[in-house]
Parts: structure tokens; C-alpha cells; sequence
């Protein structure tokens, strides 16, 4: 699979120049959203073709480094395995390093302790295998285990308990779901159960969709343009309670709740239809309401959550690879939220994280994109 960048970028440049006048204009309101001019950080990719890749998460941020500081590890999808760049503290990152050589195609990237040492791991996904990498608890890393599989219509791994024994797992795209892979606690993996959709899996998240304990995940549909819930059985395994309409060809889908019932609900980035949709969950498992937002932004790919303005209510970045904008969007509370803004970043950026970079108590963006750079914008909301 080549990059998203082609993924979505060539197939919708036509298309652009015939909507660009059609978007929305930014709301401007007291209390309202707002982040500083973006400043550019150099990855130590490698260049031109450096950047996430075919991923609703190529970027992942963390305290890689044990220093208290958030950093960032990018998937290197033109380059030998995934690079950590340190955070300075202040929003700005040291050059990149390897997180160590698995080979290019690596597009996905996850973060967790997968063998219970208190050090946050790397594992990342290419066309056919599932790499790991174990932290040194110094930024560096060894690598561990590859594991044989193969990629859905994008590659993604997310880094969760799924079967509740308190042991980190793994979860990765598959071409038809979503595959679990049972962790030990020792770093090394089993496979495990797959949650089986009717189509290409182009994307998935994880979250609580209903009252019980175990973890659940929602996953897009490629063929059907539908956002499918699976509830978790607690071993590992999920079973298929609903789904519904997302937008076209929708490339990431994350959880949150964005109607503060206590039950997550979802929101989309739908590539061709330069749409962005919330689903409402009903808490057992299914979808009860739906909201989109339509000309929300120039190719959207990936999209995050976060509360940017303190105010208890969700709200959301989305990247557009076509006019290389970060969108902001802020939540309403009652489960659906508004475009608020956009902010210009690094060319094609790829996939946003949210945190607190610069430590003054805001979450800021983060976001790669494919020249060799990533952008940071500071929350000044």
C-alpha cells in the first residue's frame, strides 16, 4: 500500500478548487479555541518521502525518555523503522533517532508498557508484520519480536488491556477487522481472537460504548461507509452489537464523549466526502443520533480528542492533508460540536496528538506531515 498522502491527496485535488469556496467560515466567540502560529521541529526522517504513512495513527506522544517531558514517535513509512524525537519542554523537539531498524512501511505506530516495567514501548505495523520495541527507559530502545500478519485497508495498532488481567495487549487492522494480540507481560505476544467486519477495515478505536468493564472497539467499514461497534467479552474477544452511517471513505475514527453521559460516542474523518460526523451511542452498544458537519475541512485524514478550553466538554483536531491545515472543532457538550478554526502546519500533515507539551496546563497539537518536520501549536485559548 503506498502512503496515504496518494491515499487520499491525488484523489481529491480536483475535487478541491470546486469546494474551497464553499467552506465554512471561522466562528470567533468568547472562550473560543485558539493556538499560536505553528513552530516547526525537523524529524531526521527521511526526506521527501518521510512521514506516518498509510495510518490513522503514525504518531503516538509519550515520556519516552523518563524525564517528565512529553515526546513523540512517528512512524518513518520511507525509512528503516520508527523515529523518537525528544521534547524540549517547550513545544520544540530534539533531532530524531531510530527507534530502531525493522525495515520501511512502517505507517503505524502504538505506545504502551507491554512488559510491565513502567517505560512506555513502541510497537509499529507494516504491510506484513507487527514489530516491537522495548524502552530502555532512556529514549533508546531494544527491539523485540516481530510477528507475522497482514495489513487492512490502512495499518493501525493500538496498545490496550484487552482481556482485563491487567497485562497491556496489542491491537492491529487486519484486512477484514481487527486482531488482538495477547500480551504476556513480558513484551512478547500471542495471537489471539479477530473481530470480523463484511468489508475492508480502514480504521478503528477503542473505547467504552456500553455500562459493563471490558474494553470495546468501533470500526469503519470501507465498503459499507458504516462505523461498526464491538463490544469486548473481557477475554480478548469482541462481538458485533451495532454500527451506522459514517461519512465517504472515512480514514480515522476516534472515541470520545461528546454528550457527557459517562458512554463514548465517535467522531470521524471522512476523506472524499470532506466531512466530519459524530455518532451518538444509545450505551448498549449501538449508535441513537448522528451529526456531520459537512465541508469541514480539505481532505481530512486524521482527527483527535481533547478538552482545548477547560471548559468539560470534548473538542476535537482534524488534520487536512490537501491545504495543509490543522481544523479545529469545539464541543457543545450535548454531542455536537463546531468548526472553530484552522491553523496552518507542516505540508500534508498526517496524523495530530494532544498534550501538553510546553507544561502550562493546556493541551496543545502535535502534528507530522510529509516534509520532514513536525508542527507544534501552542494552546492559547
Amino acid at each position: 500500500m503506498q502512503s496515504r498522502i496518494f491515499r487520499t491527496f491525488f484523489t481529491l485535488t480536483a475535487a478541491a478548487s470546486a469546494v474551497v469556496l464553499a467552506l465554512p467560515g471561522t466562528a470567533s466567540a468568547a472562550g473560543s479555541i485558539d493556538f499560536a502560529p505553528k513552530v516547526d521541529s525537523p524529524s531526521g526522517g527521511s526526506f521527501p518521502s518521510w512521514g506516518p504513512g498509510p495510518s490513522p495513527i503514525g504518531t503516538v506522544g509519550a515520556d519516552f525518555t523518563g524525564d517528565g517531558i512529553t515526546d513523540v514517535v512517528a512512524a518513518d513509512f520511507g525509512g528503516d523503522g520508527p523515529i523518537m524525537m525528544a521534547g524540549k519542554g517547550d513545544g520544540t523537539f530534539a533531532a530524531g533517532t531510530r527507534v530502531g531498524s525493522a525495515g520501511n512501511g512502517y505507517g503505524a505506530v502504538g505506545a504502551g508498557d507491554l512488559n510491565g516495567d513502567g517505560r512506555t514501548d513502541v510497537v509499529a505495523q507494516a504491510w506484513t508484520s507487527i514489530a516491537v520495541f522495548l524502552n530502555n527507559g532512556d529514549g533508546t530502545f531494544k527491539a523485540g519480536q516481530k510477528y507475522t500478519t497482514l495489513e487492512g485497508a490502512q495499518q493501525e495498532v493500538i496498545v490496550a488491556d484487552a482481556n482485563g488481567d491487567g497485562k497491556a495487549d496489542v491491537l492491529s487492522l487486519v484486512p477484514t477487522g481487527v486482531k488482538t494480540w495477547l500480551g504476556k507481560g513480558d513484551g512478547t505476544l500471542n495471537g489471539g481472537a479477530t473481530a470480523i467486519i463484511a468489508g475492508p477495515a480502514a480504521a478503528f478505536t477503542v473505547g467504552k460504548f456500553n455500562a459493563d468493564n471490558s474494553i470495546d472497539i468501533a470500526i469503519n467499514n470501507d465498503l459499507l461507509q458504516q462505523v461498526e461497534v464491538f463490544t469486548g467479552n473481557g477475554d480478548g474477544s469482541f462481538t458485533r452489537t451495532g454500527g451506522s452511517t459514517s461519512g465517504l471513505i472515512t480514514e480515522d475514527v476516534r472515541a470520545g464523549d461528546f454528550d457527557g453521559d459517562g458512554i463514548d460516542d465517535v467522531i470521524t474523518a471522512d476523506s472524499f466526502s470532506f466531512s466530519t460526523t459524530v455518532l451518538i451511542s444509545d450505551g448498549a452498544g449501538d449508535f441513537r443520533d448522528t451529526h456531520r458537519i459537512t465541508l469541514s475541512g480539505l481532505g481530512p485524514t486524521s482527527i483527535a480528542v481533547g478538552d482545548f478550553n477547560r471548559d468539560g466538554k470534548l473538542d476535537a483536531a482534524m488534520s487536512a492533508v490537501l491545504d495543509s491545515k490543522m481544523v479545529i472543532f469545539t464541543g457543545n457538550g450535548d454531542g455536537t460540536v463546531a468548526k472553530t478554526g484552522d491553523h496552518a502546519v507542516t505540508s500534508q500533515p498526517q496524523t495530530p496528538v494532544i498534550a501538553d507539551f510546553d507544561r502550562d496546563g493546556k493541551l496543545d497539537i502535535v502534528v507530522a506531515g510529509a516534509a520532514n518536520a513536525v508542527s507544534f501549536l501552542k494552546n492559547i485559548s
